[in-house]
């Protein structure tokens, strides 16, 4: 069987924060969205039909605290959210993964996409330590 590898651009494009029951959870190295991936750990999925009903539920449950997370992120942030986009897209990136994106009036990009929109801005390094700080102390060891 094969091994869970991250895709080489979802690496690039985003910080490891930790392990949830199922999924990996990234930070998207992007400032100006508060935005979380999550990749589930198991090799070669690109759709979430291929998911078993137990990791369906594990997903369930990590979309749960993921978007405790993302809503923590973004008030480290200083950005307030009026809708938390989930989406699972894949036209790029074939890997199976989720992306949460706290989303407000006044993000760049609102009300469209946040996919495509500008140029993504890197994290102060002291920002970046402090919302990853803050995300990992959400995350409950198994």
């Amino acid at each position: 069987m094969a091994e869970f590898t991250v895709d080489p651009r979802i690496e690039a494009a985003s910080v490891w924060i930790g392990e949830l029951s199922l999924c990996q959870v990234r930070l998207q190295k992007d400032a100006r969205f508060p935005w979380l991936v999550l990749l589930p750990r198991r090799a070669g999925l690109t759709e979430l039909t291929e998911l078993s009903e137990a990791e369906h539920a594990q997903l369930r449950a990590d979309l749960h605290v993921a978007e405790q997370m993302v809503r923590r992120a973004a008030e480290v942030m200083g950005q307030p959210v009026s809708k938390l986009n989930i989406a699972n897209l894949g036209n790029i990136v074939a890997q199976l993964h989720i992306h949460l994106i706290a989303r407000h009036p006044q993000d760049a990009a609102w009300p469209g996409p946040v996919w495509g929109y500008g140029t993504p801005e890197a994290f102060a390094p002291a920002q970046k330590a402090e919302v990853v700080e803050a995300l990992k102390s959400l995350i409950v060891p198994a």
